[in-house]
């Protein structure tokens, strides 16, 4: 999955892995079983629209590590 999602970054295509579906009825509509194979996550791929977007122009904050992390003695 994490290729999956690395290269679909590389080529400035947006995803994200999704769970909590219905695998069987994914697997029905799909012809899956009959092929032997089985549902585990869907990866939806695509370009974000950018119209409406209120997030694009906002500035990226990123948080230190310190911030982020705290370790237990």
């Amino acid at each position: 999955l994490g290729f999956a999602l690395a290269a679909a970054a590389e080529l400035d295509v947006d995803s994200t892995p999704m769970e909590g579906f219905d695998a069987d009825q994914v697997d029905e509509i799909l012809g899956l079983k009959e092929k032997g194979l089985h549902s585990v996550l869907l990866l939806p791929l695509g370009h974000r629209a950018t119209e409406g977007d209120w997030l694009l122009p906002m500035k990226k904050v990123r948080k230190s590590l310190d911030e982020l992390v705290h370790e237990l003695v």
